[in-house]
């Protein structure tokens, strides 16, 4: 089951890239948890595929240009974690930026229905009882 698991976040990030916010979204549970976690700005919690747009929304709007590209996919059984390079020019400056961050998804019956946005590998990796 954790290779299917990768495979539908795979999809999402293959959506998400191809503009596809509809079938991306598709792909999470109802009742999704979503969790920023410091350090990284404004962490917070939001429910729902509502709640993930807010938080999406409040964390992209900054940017005019903005992409997220998975680099690495490491299954934890019901759970995915994910490198992900960001990347976006700031809609007032002007100035592009770019990062890597850490994504963990929680799947169950192929919908994911926990994210959780971290700034390190250590927190990730640690959240899903891996270690660095």
């Amino acid at each position: 089951m954790s290779h299917e698991n990768v495979n539908v976040v795979r999809r999402f990030f293959e959506h998400f890239a191809a503009g596809e916010f509809e079938e991306a979204l598709a792909l999470f549970d109802d009742d999704l948890v979503t969790r920023r976690h410091a350090p990284l700005p404004d962490p917070g919690t939001w429910h729902g595929r509502e709640g993930l747009r807010a938080a999406a929304t409040s964390w992209m709007g900054v940017f005019g240009e903005y992409s997220m590209k998975a680099e690495e996919f490491i299954d934890a059984g019901e759970r995915v974690v994910v490198r992900v390079l960001e990347e976006g020019r700031g809609t007032g400056s002007g100035v592009f930026v770019g990062g890597t961050f850490w994504h963990v998804y929680g799947l169950r019956d192929r919908k994911v229905v926990t994210m959780d946005w971290y700034t390190t590998d250590r927190q990730a990796l640690e959240s899903v009882g891996l270690r660095e």
